[in-house]
């Protein structure tokens, strides 16, 4: 099963945009360039993506669970469609769960910043992890288990093994909700458990993308890795400088550009 969902992208057109005593801010040419540069990224996974050619019937007769490396052979043996359906699920609730940082006055004081920064983690990591899938041609694991139909395995969706995609926007989510609660929050006990259940909940994803058939431990790996990387870059090149704190500059109207992309995940 995919997700598929449409993300807003909001830029607003000003110079730096801060409020008082927030710890991030916004920059013109920075929004315009992450964002351009993910969109772009993101078409061109899509069209790499579609000139793929499926698994044909003399490469699947051909394929044996034996010529995969003994690290990732377990992956192999898996095939669970209703893990599939959780990790959906679980990948819903990572992606989800930066926006409880709305319940702090101090993040809808920030809102703009906060949703711009948590849609450039998005978008960024999605077409990051994507790009590998429409240029490597690895099956993924259930394609060499005989219990799975042939017809499945010649979808060319059993060419996109590599990266996990799910982990690595699950741990994005993880490690962008961690580094920007403790931010918000220099001072909470919460800071260990945020960091904590977050994680948690990223490997689940992971695990359950292992379990279900559709990854190799090396896949979830790679994807985990870039997820982190991704979310913790986007709050660190927002932070504040000492200067910038406490100030406000106006931001005008932030529904003046919008752009809309739509991805499936």
């Amino acid at each position: 099963m995919r997700i598929s969902f449409h993300i807003a992208l909001f830029i607003f057109f000003s110079q730096t945009i801060t409020l008082p005593q927030s710890p991030y801010s916004l920059d013109t040419g920075r929004e315009i360039a992450i964002f351009g540069s993910g969109v772009l990224l993101g078409i061109v996974d899509i069209k790499l993506i579609e000139n793929k050619d499926p698994i044909n019937y003399e490469e699947l007769s051909h394929l044996s669970r034996e010529n995969v490396n003994s690290f990732d052979r377990g992956a192999t043996y898996n095939w669970s469609p209703s893990a599939a359906e959780w990790s959906n699920v679980l990948l819903i609730t990572t992606i989800a769960s930066p926006l409880l940082m709305f319940t702090s006055s101090s993040v809808r004081a920030d809102a703009g910043i906060f949703l711009t920064m948590y849609l450039q983690n998005i978008l960024t990591t999605y077409s990051v992890s994507h790009f590998p899938k429409g240029i490597i041609n690895r099956y993924r694991p259930y394609v060499y288990n005989e219990d799975v139909p042939d017809e499945i395995k010649q979808n060319v969706d059993a060419t996109h093994s590599f990266l996990s995609a799910h982990t690595s926007v699950a741990f994005a989510s993880a490690v962008f909700l961690s580094i920007t609660f403790a931010k918000y929050n220099p001072d909470s006990n919460l800071t260990p458990y945020i960091w904590g259940t977050s994680l948690l909940f990223a490997s689940a994803v992971g695990y359950l993308r292992y379990a279900s058939g559709n990854h190799f431990p090396t896949d979830i790996i790679a994807g985990a890795i870039v997820g982190s990387v991704v979310g913790f870059l986007i709050p660190l090149i927002h932070e504040s400088n000492e200067e910038e704190k406490g100030t406000v500059v106006h931001a005008g109207n932030p529904y003046n550009n919008l752009i809309s992309f739509s991805t499936t995940f």
